[in-house]
């Protein structure tokens, strides 16, 4: 059980994010009282803030966050002054399947503009951070101050360790120390908070009404990706991972993007490229207005106006010799889309046909899952901002006849308020499946019948050994069950010869088999941590080492064989 006073969650989302926080008292009377901000942005209402940034041509000094910064970027557009700005949306997805992943990283803003990642992540953290502390001033008494808040940070739980790695160094750098920080894997977030929800707080049935054993899916549908996993309560209540976590590039942004594809479609040319080139102000204001009525769209006969900004026609005109309302007649939609001056009226069924691919990935890899590794289970939680789809729901309605879905509440709000929950009690989640296999680099004896030949070298400080080195030595198997709270087998590692200790060097490995190299493909460096091998009594010896899978990030020990001296190991990031 957390010992601070307050836990406050960041759920930076692909394309919205926010925070959350509760008092510990708070949590102890009822784990759901968590207090989280509603974002206002001229006509805009929403849950979480878009995840957009605006910093200032140094690069270096955030100008804004969210609405406001989509909003003074539209405005040094429309002045033509935003050339030397950088203006970033989106962005998270930049991170999606890193396997490797150095500090250097550098992302394009809109303009194609780089900046280094780590600059553009720790700058948001901090806005929200700094957002939280302000906005809830009244409510964070003049004795608490920022020791007394324990942080935690969402993360999909497909990302890579590196992308893990990243964030925590981002929220470092944002003014988070390590000690008051967690990283929370989104969809365990979402199982967290709506295990906790009371029924009358839930749709028809509630996850809190399980009975130890029940086994459940999760489906965490977001603006980026979607996470899934496998969850069981257990006897005491808490929950237990049964299938490591999967997912894809699925979210909402691919309906946005085939949104804009279809006037490419309509057209013949690249005519939203033009446009966020010479007209980003009316790009963002075509942007908001789609994600608007997309929240709404349903499977129902009918039309829906969307708004288009002039320079779209006036582009259209320009770059073809046609009008938008010619194009659209000599267009496969002359019967399904209409232009009434500044307006589009598009008939529902092709606004359903952008969701298509977005949903036929989702329930393709879900049928998979319950074919292979989920035969027991009956029920689908769906959560994220998806999930709130009338599509997204009818859908795996009518694929999974004989499961029952559940939608909470807020299901968008379900990972930001989960996480709050975590960060006050981290045993909630009792086993993990690990998605990769970890090891350590090693040198090891050569064996013809095991090692190939031209791996092999004279090792002098081995005493001329012949010698094979970049081994991968295993320490968890991809797949394996990891209790939280205790450390893998440990496994014993030697000092070079006349050396008092050792570098650790820990890979993981993505592939299905154990690598016999730390070189082969699938398999990339996570970091590293010293080993001091020399005792109290001035005796160097070998160390035990294992990995602690307690939260959802790694921590490696190694405890000297001679004394039981425990060896704290911190990860160097690598550069």
């Amino acid at each position: 059980m957390s010992t601070f006073l307050v836990v406050a969650s960041i759920d930076f989302g692909t394309t919205y994010s926010g925070w959350a926080y509760s008092f510990r008292f708070e949590f102890e009377k009822d784990p759901t009282i968590v207090h989280a901000k509603t974002w206002h942005g001229g006509n805009f209402v929403s849950q979480k803030g878009p995840t957009c940034i605006l910093i200032k041509p140094d690069g270096k000094t955030l100008e804004a966050f969210g609405y406001e910064a989509e909003t003074k970027y539209a405005d040094l557009a429309g002045e033509n002054e935003h050339k030397m700005w950088y203006y970033f949306r989106r962005f998270k997805m930049k991170l999606f399947n890193k396997e490797t992943l150095t500090m250097s990283l550098e992302i394009e803003d809109e303009e194609g503009k780089r900046l280094k990642a780590i600059t553009v992540f720790s700058l948001s953290i901090r806005y929200l951070k700094e957002d939280l502390m302000k906005t809830s001033s009244d409510k964070l008494r003049d004795d608490i101050t920022e020791k007394d808040i324990h942080w935690v940070i969402t993360v999909p739980a497909i990302w890579s360790e590196p992308a893990k790695k990243f964030m925590r160094e981002a929220a470092r750098l944002a003014g988070i120390p390590f000690g008051q920080l967690s990283v929370c894997l989104e969809p365990e977030a979402a199982s967290i908070y709506c295990r906790h929800l009371p029924m009358e707080k839930s749709s028809d049935t509630s996850v809190s009404s399980f009975q130890p054993g029940t086994i459940y899916l999760v489906l965490d549908a977001g603006g980026g990706t979607v996470d899934i996993t496998v969850h069981e309560i257990t006897q005491e209540g808490t929950l237990k991972e049964l299938s490591m976590a999967s997912g894809g590039p699925w979210g909402g942004t691919k309906v946005d993007d085939a949104f804009l594809a279809l006037f490419n479609k309509i057209t013949g040319v690249d005519i939203i490229e033009r446009l966020k080139r010479e007209y980003m102000e009316d790009y963002i204001e075509l942007v908001r207005n789609f994600e608007m009525k997309k929240r709404d769209i349903t499977d129902k006969p009918g039309t829906t106006l969307i708004r288009i900004p002039v320079s779209v026609m006036d582009l259209a005109e320009e770059m073809t010799g046609k009008t938008l309302k010619q194009m659209l007649q000599d267009s496969p939609y002359k019967q399904s889309i209409r232009q009434d001056k500044d307006k589009m009226k598009i008939d529902t069924k092709v606004l359903v046909s952008l969701f298509d691919t977005t949903l036929e990935s989702i329930v393709s890899h879900v049928s998979t899952l319950f074919q292979e590794t989920a035969q027991d289970c009956k029920t689908i939680l769906m959560v994220g901002g998806l999930s709130d789809s009338e599509l997204l729901q009818e859908k795996v309605k009518s694929v999974f006849k004989n499961k029952s879905p559940i939608v909470p509440l807020d299901a968008g709000l379900a990972v930001l308020k989960g996480a709050v929950i975590f960060g006050h009690n981290k045993r909630e989640i009792v086993s993990r499946i690990a998605r990769y296999s970890y090891g350590l680099k090693t040198v090891r004896v050569f064996d013809p019948e095991e090692h190939p030949v031209e791996r092999m070298y004279i090792d002098s400080k081995r005493h001329g050994k012949p010698s094979v080195g970049g081994c991968f030595s295993k320490l968890i198997k991809r797949g394996d069950a990891v209790e939280a709270q205790n450390s893998s087998e440990p496994k014993s590692f030697y000092p070079f010869s006349h050396g008092t200790g050792f570098a650790a060097k820990l890979y993981c490995s993505s592939q299905t088999i154990c690598p016999r190299f730390v070189d082969e493909e699938g398999c990339n460096f996570i970091g590293q941590f010293n080993v001091p091998c020399l005792d109290i009594f001035g005796n160097v010896g070998p160390a035990n080492v294992s990995l602690l899978f307690g939260g959802t990030e790694i921590e490696a020990r190694a405890v000297l064989q001679s004394t039981l001296e425990n060896v704290t190991a911190t990860f160097d990031f690598p550069d």
